[in-house]
């Protein structure tokens, strides 16, 4: 954690000290009701969101503090919703939909909440919050919480937020899914860079997610460079595979200056030469990549690529060797094509090596077609042998499936956009998906039928 700014302590108290002297507030003060809250909410919070997403994009190692200095009394609890409902999102969750350590910082802004004055109008926004903090919790952390709060109505609230039915580990599954749906547009994560081996197996999960997530948002790393040099010096962490993940993600996607750069690739190197097992956990990694739609592309192969020590020429060198080509030549190109068939005939078909790559082509494939406007369909059927020939070398049935539902999409977006049936268009799409598709086995004849089928209007009873 980062002490926060002077800039941003002086903004805030600014801010504390409009919403002091506020007619919105005097007003609230006298009638206490949830309507007259929500102008004091609708006038106030923008400007403290406007101060939290500064500190999240540019300084978020400093979040702590700041959501400290907003649990200040000044602030009448304004904000306090979103920073609850980050907490909950912030813990490590295990297989059981289960938070895998309990999340005191949940906790320590629930009871700032429920010591609010203003507790009656916020509690009508954390509802949802503390049912879904409550099922990620244990019985026996909720009754400690429990236990904390004097209030008898409070406490009456926050009981009625228990519910048996998320004891079922789908129920909560299901809650989780659709709470984080709200909250996929905001950036508030923030994490600790271990220091020692079991601070790194305690801090590693929400240390690659915070790297990730800012990485998808495009944020600076700017801030914490210091951390990540200071992580990447740590020899003691070398053997173990959370680190390599970490160090995996650092050599893709952040970029360094000079020194730095040197600095990483002299760790990442010193890693594979003491650990006997890295090419196995970091090709791991890249399938658990490739899974949750981390993009990696040119830009980060060729990054990391530049990092590695050539000279050991082993699988890891052959793998992004191969990958190089792919990406020099297009995917397209016949050269490409055959370096793919010489590097995949060297291994098991359900090898991780193969399915690493299986993978990546499917990234490249999504990346051309899911960018293709409709009237750029010409490209796309051009495209239909390119994806025969691949399928034909991998021939897994996973792949087939995941290429024909991406063509099978595309198709769709093709007959939403060009409605007339009589239309040139419309033709060509068709006479194009009827031999190319049922050649490639996306379609079955009866299919091909009811795809095209026109769908007659119901005559109205007279």
């Amino acid at each position: 954690m980062q002490s926060l700014l002077q800039d941003y302590k002086e903004r805030l108290q600014g801010v504390a000290e409009l919403i002091q002297s506020s007619d919105e507030l005097a007003t609230y003060l006298e009638e206490e009701t949830p309507e007259l809250y929500k102008l004091l909410q609708d006038a106030y919070e923008p400007l403290i969101a406007e101060i939290y997403q500064e500190v999240a994009d540019n300084h978020p190692l400093q979040l702590p503090e700041l959501e400290q200095v907003l649990m200040n009394p000044f602030f009448e609890g304004l904000f306090l919703p979103r920073i609850l409902g980050y907490n909950v999102l912030r813990g490590e969750i295990n297989d059981q939909i289960k938070y895998a350590r309990p999340q005191e910082a949940f906790k320590k802004v629930l009871i700032a909440i429920s010591n609010s004055t203003n507790f009656d109008a916020i509690r009508q926004r954390i509802g949802q919050t503390v049912q879904l903090g409550f099922a990620l919790s244990s019985d026996i952390w909720i009754a400690n919480l429990l236990d904390k709060v004097e209030n008898k109505k409070v406490k009456a609230f926050l009981q009625s937020m228990i519910h048996d039915r998320f004891r079922d580990l789908e129920e909560r599954r299901n809650l989780l899914s659709r709470y984080k749906k709200q909250f996929t547009h905001y950036n508030f994560l923030y994490t600790s860079f271990p220091e020692t081996v079991s601070e790194l197996k305690m801090e590693a999960t929400a240390l690659k997610s915070f790297l990730l997530n800012r990485i998808a948002f495009g944020n600076s790393h700017d801030s914490y460079i210091d951390e990540i040099h200071k992580l990447i010096g740590q020899k003691s962490f070398y053997k173990e595979a959370e680190f390599i993940e970490i160090i995996a993600i650092i050599s893709n996607f952040i970029n360094l200056n000079q020194t730095e750069t040197q600095h990483l690739s002299n760790a990442l190197n010193s890693c594979r030469y003491e650990n006997t097992q890295f090419n196995q956990i970091y090709f791991q990694f890249l399938k658990n990549c490739y899974k949750q739609n981390v993009h990696f592309g040119p830009d980060a192969d060729r990054k990391f690529f530049a990092l590695l020590n050539k000279n050991e020429g082993d699988d890891l060198i052959k793998y992004y060797n191969l990958l190089e080509t792919i990406h020099s030549k297009g995917f397209i190109h016949e050269d490409a094509l055959d370096a793919v068939n010489a590097f995949y005939a060297q291994y098991e078909g359900m090898s991780i090596n193969n399915e690493c790559l299986r993978l990546e082509i499917l990234q490249l494939f999504h990346k051309v077609v899911d960018n293709l406007t409709e009237p750029e369909y010409h490209s796309f059927f051009e495209l239909q042998k390119t994806f025969a020939d691949y399928m034909n070398t991998f021939g897994n049935s996973a792949f087939n499936l995941e290429t024909e539902s991406m063509c099978m999409n595309y198709v769709k977006r093709l007959l939403a956009f060009y409605k007339d049936k009589r239309s040139k268009e419309y033709q060509e799409v068709k006479k194009a998906v009827s031999s190319g598709f049922t050649e490639l086995e996306f379609l079955t004849e009866k299919e091909l039928v009811d795809l095209f089928k026109i769908k007659r209007k119901k005559k109205e009873v007279e």
